[in-house]
């Protein structure tokens, strides 16, 4: 007991600790009694404790970014709480189908459905869905939509496979007659023989008879949105669960038949959230309990006892559950990164536990009686678990007071959660030991001392010289603002938001820009769209067509044909052949080579034709007049079209740009795709520079890297300068503080450096190492830096280095579980964490001892 403090080594700290743990020694029955009214009420309190998926709430409400998102989401409420089920395929009329199937069930549920929106199938954007093309198109596809009345007039008559192959055949002959090139036929063509390939194949694939008749390629792949605006269930965690389940109950209740030729998925903020929530709960539920069981094997086999690793424990959960409590009764709601908070006090809480069992053990294995064991604890780590506890409490104080809400509720959660783990180890554990002095050990138990690595010069050194080359790949650290990276990229919602952001036309990345009156939206979209990278700008004033008058002549001259498309009787326009086969094989003849529709078509006709059964033709049939009728009343809508002013638009277009208040939204979208952030931080200035008043979900991903960024550089230097004060001012050596600090730099840098390297930045969850580095690095910093001062060059015989590497050993089991998550942010924050540690723990007992050594001989 050589090293023990000499009187005038103790600090106050120490004789506080010491007084604290002999107290509780001797009142055990009160300890256990106040503890377990405290668990008790806490445990109660905690049944309040929410979480908040709203990622958007993770910077503080008062930054301007933050105020206008809140003047959007206020005025134009549904954009933000919409589902959107999204539709594709390669055939438009099959997407329109489906479409059309699902709008009808959600408007025959009410229940959790407040409104339903499809522009594709608006009976008043389709009738006037020509208006919005140009007037060279328009007149192209009237002109087209002419030619083919008598055809399609045949085939609502006749919906019959002869019908069709003998409207094809006269097609191609009066082609022929008008010295028409035969290419006018092809997408015609190329459609039919798409039909009869698929069939073939044992496939349905329903003839698109939209695209054709619209001069579009028949195989492009289109995209509908349908907008669901749900009816929210404020009492649980994600309120639109009871809608998002509705609606995956019609998705799943489609016929097979419908859905087969399209892909349908489901996203949005709502389901966005509600997937994530689910994920982060069960990923921390999981996460929890993997944890525990590392943490029990790792302290059994640290501090070589069952018993005293369950006593251990006890002190944990204790300080778990009394922390709970705290949070529900200060924070009430957890975000993405407080929720962390359980799993990151196993790492922390433990520690003190450890330490305290640790050095009581020590005492024990020299000879100590347990009450002697307890007051020398007390006294030789009283300052070291002091000083711990403070300090990394601040460490985390210093980002409470950030606009990084996220990170400024975990540093107050986790601020106390430390504090009350600090008390809970110095009075739990000595009246544990008390009522079960066995624990304690006995003396002569043997124990495992370290090698003595710290001193060998080599080791610094290369501790060094990694810390110095980190340097280079974390001066490229970054922050990622956006929520997409931290969700499952496997998860539908995910993957159906990500489909949606590869198009210009339907990516969610969108900002927004609020004025007065349509005037100043149309002038601000004008200037918006001169900038190049602004994709288009619109307001109210876009979604009035331009050219109407023009548009509707054409449609009354073109009228009488559609007219007689839907509703008239075909007219003879040649000698038609006898019977079918002579159809076919007049077609078969006049499909000619150079036209690759025709030269597609006559292939799969030969095909057809060698092994044609009644069976097969009734199948052909089906699948060629699938979406007719849909075509029909696409056409007859078409008859009913006039004038269009902006309050002529469906209710649901008008409120997207239009408030109740009159105030008026220009929605920009970006020209580049902005997953990448030099292209999100080009869009975002040339939108600010326009307007300063621009706001959405791109404006507030820029806005939260800059306050994230500058949050944690502000934290992390406010931690730094405060730790060191206090640690300075309870020690009163400098040296010391530069031992512990000099490391705890090494170790961050080393772990930027490995964020880039492993492709790995930081986010709104794995942010959380930045605390714990600084909490972990500190508290281990300090107990080598004292116990190497009390006991110079032989602190590696000790159990303190022992304590640190089991304390960073559960630290690493408890978040090191959190990287099986398919959450990304979880997954990234645990092996960022074990990452951090690792650095943090090497660098501790690599440098600290080395570092003392070399400031003390100079």
């Amino acid at each position: 007991m050589g090293n023990r403090p000499s009187g005038s080594d103790l600090t106050a700290a120490d004789r506080a600790v010491a007084a604290i743990m002999v107290m509780a020694s001797r009142l055990p029955w009160i300890v256990i009694a106040l503890v377990v009214a405290l668990v008790l009420g806490s445990g109660l309190a905690a049944t309040r404790l929410g979480v908040d998926a709203d990622s958007s709430k993770m910077i503080a409400a008062h930054l301007p970014a933050q105020q206008r998102a809140q003047a959007l989401n206020t005025a134009f409420p549904y954009l933000k709480s919409s589902v959107a089920i999204v539709v594709q395929s390669g055939n438009a009329d099959a997407a329109d189908t489906v479409v059309t199937e699902i709008v009808d069930r959600l408007n025959a549920a009410p229940d959790w459905i407040a409104s339903v929106f499809a522009p594709s199938v608006d009976p008043f954007l389709v009738a006037h869905g020509f208006m919005y093309r140009t007037t060279e198109e328009v007149d192209r596809n009237f002109t087209r939509l002419s030619k083919s009345a008598n055809l399609l007039a045949r085939l609502r008559t006749d919906p019959t496979i002869e019908t069709f192959f003998a409207s094809l055949n006269e097609a191609a002959i009066l082609t022929e007659r008008s010295e028409i090139s035969a290419d006018a036929l092809d997408r015609l063509y190329a459609e039919t023989a798409e039909v009869l390939e698929a069939r073939r194949a044992g496939k349905a694939r329903g003839f698109a008879w939209t695209s054709v008749l619209e001069g579009e390629d028949a195989l492009k792949r289109v995209t509908r949105v349908i907008t669901v605006v749900p009816i929210l269930d404020r009492a649980r965690l994600s309120p639109a669960k009871p809608a998002l389940a509705v609606i995956d109950g019609i998705i799943a209740d489609l016929p097979p038949d419908l859905v087969r030729p399209v892909r349908i998925g489901v996203t949005g903020e709502p389901a966005l959230r509600a997937e994530e929530m689910e994920s982060v709960l069960g990923t921390i539920a999981l996460s929890l309990a993997l944890s525990l069981v590392f943490v029990a094997v790792i302290l059994a086999v640290g501090l070589q006892s069952i018993g005293r690793s369950l006593l251990a424990l006890a002190s944990l959960i204790v300080s778990l559950v009394i922390t709970t409590g705290f949070a529900a009764l200060t924070v009430g709601q957890l975000n993405l990164v407080s929720v962390a908070f359980v799993v990151l006090l196993v790492g922390l809480g433990i520690d003190f536990a450890i330490h305290v069992l640790a050095h009581i053990c020590e005492q024990r294995r020299h000879g100590s009686q347990l009450d002697d064991a307890i007051t020398l604890t007390g006294r030789r780590t009283g300052l070291a678990l002091g000083l711990s506890a403070a300090t990394t409490a601040l460490a985390f104080l210093a980002f409470a007071f950030t606009d990084f809400a996220g990170m400024s509720q975990l540093g107050l959660i986790g601020a106390a959660g430390v504090l009350i783990a600090f008390t809970t180890a110095i009075t739990l554990i000595p009246a544990g030991l008390a009522l079960r002095p066995g624990l304690a050990g006995q003396p002569g138990d043997a124990t495992v001392d370290l090698p003595r690595f710290g001193f060998r010069p080599a080791i610094p050194m290369i501790v060094i010289a990694v810390g110095l080359a980190a340097i280079l790949p974390a001066s490229q650290v970054r922050f990622d603002a956006d929520p997409m990276g931290l969700r499952d990229p496997e998860a539908p919602s995910v993957r159906t938001f990500q489909a949606l952001a590869l198009e210009p036309e339907t990516t969610p990345y969108r900002a927004s820009v609020v004025t007065e009156t349509a005037a100043e939206a149309r002038d601000m979209a004008r200037a918006l769209e001169a900038s190049d990278f602004v994709g288009a700008a619109i307001s109210i004033s876009d979604l009035v067509p331009v050219e109407q008058e023009r548009k509707l002549d054409l449609l009354d001259l073109a009228a009488p044909s559609i007219d007689h498309a839907v509703a008239g009787q075909p007219t003879d326009l040649i000698d038609e052949p006898e019977n079918e086969a002579d159809a076919l094989n007049s077609l078969f003849e006049r499909l000619t080579p150079g036209s690759p529709g025709s030269e597609r078509l006559k292939a799969a006709l030969s095909a057809y034709r060698t092994s044609r059964t009644p069976e097969t033709d009734a199948a052909l049939e089906t699948d060629l007049f699938l979406y007719f009728n849909l075509l029909v009343d696409r056409l007859s809508g078409m008859l009913e079209a006039d004038m269009v002013t902006a309050q002529d638009l469906p209710r649901q277009m008008y409120d997207r740009f239009v408030s109740p208040t009159g105030v008026h939204r220009v929605e920009v979208v970006p020209q580049e795709d902005l997953g990448f952030s030099p292209a999100l931080e080009r869009f975002v200035t040339a939108v600010t520079e326009i307007s300063a008043e621009a706001s959405g979900g791109p404006i507030q991903l820029q806005a939260a890297a800059d306050t994230v960024s500058r949050s944690i550089l502000q934290a992390v230097l406010i931690a730094a300068l405060a730790t060191g004060l206090l640690g300075w001012v309870a020690t009163r050596r400098l040296t010391d503080m530069v031992a512990i600090m000099v490391p705890l730099g090494f170790a961050a840098v080393m772990t930027a450096g490995m964020s880039v390297l492993l492709n790995m930045p930081f986010n709104y969850a794995n942010v959380i190492v930045l605390p714990l580095l600084i909490g972990i690095g500190i508290d281990s910093g300090i107990h080598i830096a004292i116990r190497e001062r009390r006991a110079p060059g032989a602190v590696f015989t000790t159990s303190t280095p022992r304590a640190v590497i089991v304390s960073a050993l559960t630290t690493m089991a408890a978040f090191g579980t959190l990287s099986l998550s398919d959450h990304q942010g979880t997954a990234s924050m645990g092996v960022l964490l074990a990452v951090a540690m690792s650095a943090a723990i090497l660098c501790v007992l690599a440098l600290t001892p080395a570092i003392m050594r070399w400031l003390k001989s100079h």
